[in-house]
């Protein structure tokens, strides 16, 4: 059954190996880089979270807008790194319920990350701010594809997974059956 919405997880392009190797192995390997980049974040926000309060004043605005957005991706690398573990449970016991969660928080995650890009990027053209290199830019733009390609790699792997349940569960409801039918029969 087709999804109604153009931009579902059924019309992403849903490839088959990671570099050769299978899903299994290329859901694990995002998993991990995922932590990792995680694990560092967060380290970087809690030295920010420590450092912002010597400066700011109860009055200063700015410090304490500064403090809020530190404190918000300190939550989110927070919540993606416990996910990106569910995640990875879900891989190793191949169950797509453990999944699910990922995809959805990981997807949330790409849509603003594309959207803050893009509107950023754009006020910098239009301000014509100076402070930004288009290297910035650039690897801003990398980490992004690499954030879909990881969505794309788990999301096919959890509707690899989805289906082969489907399709399992379809099995055994025809078993059922026709050994139903062989039992009125005799």
């Amino acid at each position: 059954m087709q999804s109604k919405f153009p931009l579902s997880l059924e019309n992403l392009p849903r490839p088959e190996k990671f570099l050769g190797f299978p899903l299994k192995i290329g859901c694990i390997v995002s998993g991990l880089l995922v932590i990792l980049y995680s694990v560092l974040a967060i380290a970087k926000c809690s030295v920010y979270l420590t450092i912002l309060p010597q400066y700011m004043s109860s009055s200063d605005l700015d410090g304490i807008l500064s403090y809020a957005a530190v404190l918000g991706v300190t939550i989110s690398h927070a919540v993606t790194l416990f996910l990106s573990a569910f995640m990875l449970v879900g891989v190793l016991k191949e169950k797509s319920y453990f999944m699910r969660p990922w995809v959805v928080w990981v997807s949330i995650q790409v849509i603003v990350s594309i959207v803050m890009f893009v509107f950023w990027s754009t006020m910098n053209v239009i301000n014509n701010f100076a402070d930004n290199s288009l290297l910035v830019y650039m690897c801003e733009l990398l980490v992004i594809l690499g954030r879909v390609y990881t969505l794309t790699l788990v999301g096919s792997y959890y509707k690899h997974l989805e289906e082969r349940g489907e399709n399992e569960r379809l099995i055994k409801i025809i078993i059922s059956d026709s050994s139903n039918v062989s039992y009125s029969n005799a």
